[in-house]
């Protein structure tokens, strides 16, 4: 990217807003009704937002029940919601969502998001619009988001082949049957710089056609980082046909470029012990390491109202994802090395503070990720009448096909470099060559699957719920890193199945328990990251079971979401080594309860607040795995919570403020030399002020992190090494929004 990367996408914001205003204004008619006011996509009234925290239900054809009656933990981001909270990175919102910690890369030199949600791996569980969306990259921005939906607890039957921690589903933007322009401009600390348009057409109100586009220009620093930046721009237009009627299509397009420089954070003491450094130092190389990024996804979906109790869903999605990137990581060559350098700060020899880098250094990769989808659905509602039988039937098939492929690149002169842990140089000064490795990966993975639920209704007072999943995986390995492998096909049937029983003893309150699995191939990653441990390629898939009994209500005329639940998700074929060979027998347990409250108290105070408690512990491990018996599960807070909360003055002004809990974490799970040792808890204020001059006029200032709490996270821990990545420092945001 150059330069003239924010003016261009500036300019861009400005010619889209203009385009689509000028078609707004032409809409309202002498004599017809005074449309409802938009500011920053929140409905605004004399003094009362309109927009909730809690939305009723979410976007999965196969959830077909509002929220208080899914039997099943769910909790919803929607774009107000991040709005308020100033959350532009999918690692914004998701530090909203507890339970969920972030990670660094395999071999901790990864890349995209890496995802713990109670206790388990959820990387591959990630869907757009419910288009499984297994690219490995990195979801920087939520631009063209409308919601963030977190299906919490294993479930296969809904989400498809993976699922031991749930799914997480983004909703996108989409044109609808209005006409509004949205514009932000913001401004912050640390270079931070951003613009946003979001504008929508009806363009025929009879035919139900309609035309959006979203645009997105992004630059920033980090706050307590020395060097490290980020810089994106994106646009997203769509365009719909038939909206509100029998039959509609819509058609969008995502594109995103991302040009960063990759964090890897700062070296850590095997022992966890304290080093006398500065946080803010970075550890790479700023004149070789980079990220480039470019995402492209088009869908086109199809909704057909046969009946009064029977409609059509379907759609195709094709995604791509190209990434080339280069890093270093302040990985020591040994723990002597780095407690070398540990010693000479503490004795006051800040300048002799120097430790052997290891590698991986100027370490790359130029990969692109593929992914084809279609699905299709039948969906039968028969609402309950007279205190009958009603019926919520969904039937449905997809197939997809996802591919990857990949390069090395390998840096040559860095090796066995040494730095100063006190005041590293940004810069290597020394000669390097490099030099590429072609056709590491050549990877591709089919599916075919058949799925089914079904919602039983007797009377008002009792649902039950039945869904399962069929899925056909197949997997080909190709590319020189599997040459040594005798066998590089694998196919797998996976069934997984749910169940549910739900219990309303009023219209507002539901009573449920639910069972759950999830089948996760051990090949699953393989279009992904390309990580493929070749010793379990061939094994059953993995298993987890999830059991869960929760009480959900709706208060205040239901505008606030009550809701609690006790919850079991285990794992109960972990592969272990005994007596050399690989066994499926390997348990592991996270047990916990979670509540949460999210809504209006009043027409004026808004609230989101979640709090979730972990207990976890390995069941069943072997002498010689990575793993002991007793032990608590690595990455996961027992403690971690959230509270946001707004207020309406009824003056112009809105004020907010809250703050996010994690609670400490063991760091790693190891039968090795050095113990495991515990990651500091911490709490980062957040304070919010929105004032409107007009009623399309706002002008809202957010800090997050008000303490400037410093802390760790995203971190990886072995006996050889730990790396981790400092959290983001005190950052302050003026944006000015306009909406019409």
């Amino acid at each position: 990217m150059t330069n003239q990367f924010v003016p261009r996408m500036l300019a861009l914001g400005c010619v889209g807003a203009a385009a689509f205003a000028l078609p707004a204004q032409a809409q309202t008619q002498p004599g017809d009704a005074e449309p409802a006011r938009k500011l920053g996509g929140v409905t605004v009234t004399d003094t009362v937002i309109e927009d909730s925290y809690k939305p009723e239900g979410v976007s999965n054809p196969l959830v077909t029940q509002p929220l208080r009656d899914t039997p099943r933990t769910v909790t919803v981001l929607d774009k107000s919601f991040l709005q308020d909270n100033q959350a532009v990175s999918f690692a914004d919102a998701l530090r909203n969502v507890p339970g969920i910690t972030l990670g660094v890369g395999e071999g901790g030199a990864g890349s995209g998001d890496f995802i713990n949600l109670r206790g388990f791996d959820a990387s591959n569980d990630i869907a757009i619009d419910g288009f499984a969306d297994r690219l490995q990259y990195s979801r920087s921005d939520v631009f063209n988001l409308e919601q963030i939906e977190v299906f919490k607890g294993a479930n296969t039957a809904l989400s498809g082949a993976g699922g031991a921690a749930g799914q997480i589903n983004l909703v996108t933007k989409r044109a609808v049957a209005d006409t509004f322009v949205n514009a932000d401009a913001g401004v912050g600390n640390r270079d931070w710089l951003r613009a946003t348009a979001d504008a929508n057409v009806l363009l025929d109100a009879d035919k139900g056609i309609a035309a959006r586009i979203n645009l997105m220009a992004h630059e920033q620093g980090i706050a307590g980082r020395d060097f490290v930046g980020q810089k994106r721009f994106g646009i997203a237009p769509s365009l719909a046909f038939g909206l509100d009627q029998n039959t509609s299509v819509t058609a969008s397009l995502q594109y995103q470029e991302d040009d960063n420089l990759i964090d890897y954070g700062v070296p850590v003491l095997a022992s966890g012990a304290a080093a006398n450094f500065p946080l803010s130092n970075y550890y790479g190389w700023r004149n070789i390491d980079f990220e480039d990024q470019e995402l492209l996804i088009a869908t086109v979906t199809i909704d057909h109202q046969i009946s009064d109790v029977v409609s059509l869903t379907g759609g195709v999605r094709w995604g791509e994802v190209r990434r080339e990137a280069v890093w270093s990581t302040p990985r020591p060559t040994s723990q002597a090395s780095l407690q070398a350098a540990v010693n000479a700060i503490a004795a006051g020899n800040t300048a002799g503070a120097t430790y052997v880098i290891g590698g991986p250094q100027g370490f790359g990769r130029i990969s692109r990720n593929e992914v084809a989808a279609a699905r299709a659905a039948v969906v039968v509602d028969h609402p309950v009448r007279e205190g009958g039988i009603g019926n919520a039937l969904v039937i449905g098939a997809e197939v997809s096909r996802e591919s990857l492929t990949r390069e090395t690149i390998t840096t040559t002169g860095l090796s066995g470099a040494a730095r100063n842990l006190f005041a590293p140089d940004p810069d290597f000064a020394g000669p390097i060559t490099q030099s590429r490795t072609f056709g590491l990966f050549d990877n591709s993975a089919d599916r075919i699957a058949i799925y089914g639920t079904d919602t039983l209704k007797i009377g008002e007072a009792l649902h039950i719920n039945l869904g399962g999943r069929y899925e056909r995986f197949e997997v080909e390995l190709g590319g020189t890193n599997y040459a040594a492998l005798t066998e590089r096909e694998f196919t797998e049937d996976l069934f997984s199945w749910q169940a549910g029983l739900v219990w309303k003893p009023a219209e507002n309150a539901s009573l449920y328990v639910s069972y759950s699995d999830a089948r996760q191939p051990q090949t699953l990653a393989a279009t992904a990251t390309g990580t493929v441990t070749t010793a379990n390629a061939a094994l059953p898939a993995l298993k987890n079971e999830n059991y869960e009994i929760g009480a959900k209500v709706d208060l205040m005329d239901g505008g606030l979401a009550l809701t609690a639940a006790l919850f079991r998700n285990s794992r109960v074929n972990q592969p272990i080594t005994v007596d050399g060979d690989i066994a499926l027998t390997g348990r592991q347990r996270v047990q916990g309860v979670e509540m949460s409250a999210t809504g209006n108290i009043t027409d004026a105070w808004q609230i989101f607040a979640a709090y979730t408690f972990l207990d976890s512990e390995i069941l069943r491990a072997a002498t010689a795995s990575a793993f002991t018996e007793g032990e608590e599960l690595a990455g996961m807070p027992r403690h971690s919570g959230t509270l946001w909360t707004t207020y309406d003055t009824g003056i112009g002004l809105r004020l907010g403020g809250g703050f996010n809990y994690v609670g400490e974490f063991a760091t790693r799970n190891s039968s090795l030399t050095v113990p495991a040792w515990q990651a500091g808890d911490y709490v980062l204020f957040n304070a919010m002020a929105e004032y409107s001059f007009t009623d399309t006029v706002a002008l809202q200032v957010n800090a997050n992190n008000l303490a400037d709490e410093r802390y760790l996270q995203r971190i990886r821990a072995t006996d050889g090494y730990v790396i981790a990545v400092p959290g983001e420092g005190r950052t302050v945001v003026a944006t000015l929004r306009v909406g019409f």
